[in-house]
This record gives C-alpha cells, structure tokens and sequence, in this order.
C-alpha cells in the first residue's frame, strides 16, 4: 500500500510543478507576442517536469529503499524469533529501526547502483567485444551470458 502512496504522491508532486512552471511561462510569456508566450509556457512547462522527474526518480528510489529496509528488519526480527514491541506496530518497529540504522541503508542503496552500473558496463563491453570476433554464434552466446549477472542480481537485490 505504501509503495502505491509514494507513487500517487509523486505523480501529484509532477502534475503540479509542471503546471506550475508552464503557469511561470505563461506570465513570463507576458511580456511578448503570442509566439513567445507559447514557447515560454512549453519551456517553463519542459523545465519544471525535467527537473522534477529527475529530484523525484531519486527520491522515489531512496524512499521505497527505505521501505523495503523497514520490511527486511521486521522480517528478520521475526526470523530471529523476536517479537515486536509491546504497544508498538510492525509499521513503527520498522521505521525506528531503519532510522537507527539509516546511513546504512543509504549506503546500500548506493552500493546497490553502483553494482547495477558496473555489470551494464561489464555485459556491454563483453556483448561490444563479441561483436568484432568472427567466431559464429558468439553473439548469441554472449546474449544468454549476459542474462545470467542481471538475473542474479536482480534475485539477490530482491531477497536482501
């Protein structure tokens, strides 16, 4: 449920500044003939959802990866045959200690790009590599190596 707000807010958050910029345009738009209030309202309107989009889709990362650390302490806690606090609910036993424990799960979160990174660029150079010998097949070879990091990664991310 949680993830399904995030994302609602983050549509919300993009409608609005977008409106808001293109509504800037508009005004500074003002200022001249038709020609150049319709370019001020699509480069205000182009702006506030470029900027936007690119604060949001960090945020909304950084956010779920939160969440998800929530989930992963609660799970372990009752893994580890630990009990939630008395007078406390899973949701606040979750946030608690990921902000005990939040430079960790902001280091993760980079780790884990950093890792996703490093294997798109290893995977490509190998596929680019592949592409210059003439050996037939290699290609296709190459193609099916290259699922099996993005595979294990993406299984491992998932059950950390």
């Amino acid at each position: 449920m949680f993830p399904v707000a995030v994302s609602f807010t983050i549509a919300a958050a993009s409608v609005i500044v977008t409106g808001s910029c293109a509504a800037i345009g508009w005004g500074i738009g003002a200022f001249g003939d038709d020609g150049f209030r319709a370019g001020s309202i699509f480069w205000g309107g182009a702006i506030g959802f470029g900027v936007t989009s690119g604060v949001l889709y960090f945020l909304r990362g950084y956010i779920l990866y939160i969440v998800k650390s929530g989930h992963i302490a609660v799970l372990v806690d009752l893994l580890d045959a630990r009990q939630t606090p008395e007078g406390k609910s899973q949701v606040s036993h979750a946030t608690s200690v990921v902000r005990q424990r939040s430079g960790e799960a902001s280091v993760l979160l980079a780790v884990d790009h950093l890792v996703k990174v490093v294997l798109r660029a290893v995977s490509g150079l190998t596929q680019g590599i592949a592409a210059f010998l003439p050996i037939p097949g290699l290609q296709q070879m190459t193609g099916i190596l290259r699922t099996f990091p993005n595979l294990a990664v993406g299984f491992s991310r998932e059950s950390t």
